[in-house]
């Protein structure tokens, strides 16, 4: 399913670091809140109907990028 992936904040844990030096750092770069950038993620059928269900109803969900 091909996505609009769109950044939205730097975190420690839980954590917003966005206002700390650190953040306003990061944030000065490729990354910062509003950035969006084309992706594609791989389900199944019914993972893909729910997941089209909730955005219809207007339900955002929030993911985490985790290197592999």
């Amino acid at each position: 399913m091909k996505i609009k992936l769109v950044f939205d904040d730097w975190r420690k844990g839980l954590k917003t670091i966005y206002s700390t030096k650190e953040g306003i750092e990061l944030s000065m770069g490729n990354f910062h809140s509003g950035t969006t950038f084309n992706a594609e993620i791989e389900l199944d059928i019914e993972q893909e109907e729910d997941l089209k269900e909730a955005l219809e109803s207007g339900a955002t969900p929030v993911f985490y990028v985790s290197a592999i």
